[in-house]
């Protein structure tokens, strides 16, 4: 029976030891990955941007706006980083399926590297710092997700429409990090 815990107690240890190897940032973005990811969610946007852009009557609300540049300063970045992510992935891309085979190919395009991006994130979270996020939603999220919620079904025209502040966001906040 002793043998049986110390061959266990050695393989948990064991085991334990790769998941901090793999999560200690040797498997992180690379200095080539992420931009091919970026210019990868740049060109499918430019394919879409009209049509979520036309179909935005709210010309006078901007959902990410200025918000997005307070949403990385100090570790809170890292939290926001993954609950945008999560927006974008679990509300958002859903939505905004339509009619048209060449929109919701590009629409899908981003929800996979974004979700790639998501992957990396997990994979490098003392990268981002993500030992200490909090459990409840960032202010910053909260003020984003409601305008969401309040626009109702036009809020997916105007956070498709935005994606471009996201990419934005998204290559200081990574290139920050990287540097």
């Amino acid at each position: 029976m002793k043998c049986v815990t110390v061959i266990l107690y050695t393989v948990i240890s064991i085991q334990c030891c790769y998941c901090r190897h793999e999560q200690s940032g040797d498997n992180c973005f690379s200095h080539a990955v992420f931009p091919a990811h970026l210019k990868e969610l740049r060109s499918s946007y430019r394919k879409i941007r009209t049509y979520f852009q036309r179909k935005d009557d709210n010309l006078h609300i901007t959902l990410l706006g200025g918000r997005l540049h307070h949403g990385f300063k100090g570790r809170e970045g890292c939290q926001f980083l993954k609950e945008m992510l999560n927006f974008y992935l679990r509300k958002v891309i859903p939505a905004a399926k339509t009619h048209h085979q060449s929109i919701n190919s590009n629409i899908s395009k981003i929800g996979n590297t974004l979700s790639e991006l998501q992957q990396n994130v997990q994979n490098c979270h003392k990268l981002f710092n993500c030992d200490v996020c909090d459990c409840k939603p960032s202010v910053n999220f909260q003020n984003i997700n409601g305008l969401y919620k309040k626009l109702q079904d036009k809020g997916v025209y105007k956070a498709i429409g935005e994606l471009n502040i996201f990419f934005d966001w998204l290559q200081k906040y990574i290139t920050m990090k990287m540097n």
